[in-house]
């Protein structure tokens, strides 16, 4: 009994050192970069407008149409 727990153990200590580490490396893909960070001149805040955009949103739309080589509506 004592050999089939020993052995049990030690192929549950083996199984944990498979070839398969997942060692490919950062997927570039899932990686967004951000934006620097804009100081301004002044440390006033800009009085909030209703309906008004942050201007640090990130807009997809835009971003991938100057990645591929376009230009944006607001560009």
């Amino acid at each position: 009994m004592r050999h089939l727990v020993s052995t049990a153990a030690l192929l549950a200590i083996l199984a944990g050192c498979s070839g398969a580490t997942g060692s490919e490396g950062p997927d570039e893909f899932s990686v967004i970069p951000q934006r620097p960070l804009i100081i301004p001149d002044t440390n006033a805040l800009p009085v909030p407008q209703p309906g008004g955009t942050n201007p640090a949103d990130l807009d997809p739309r835009a971003q991938a149409i100057r990645a591929l080589g376009g230009r944006s509506a607001g560009n």
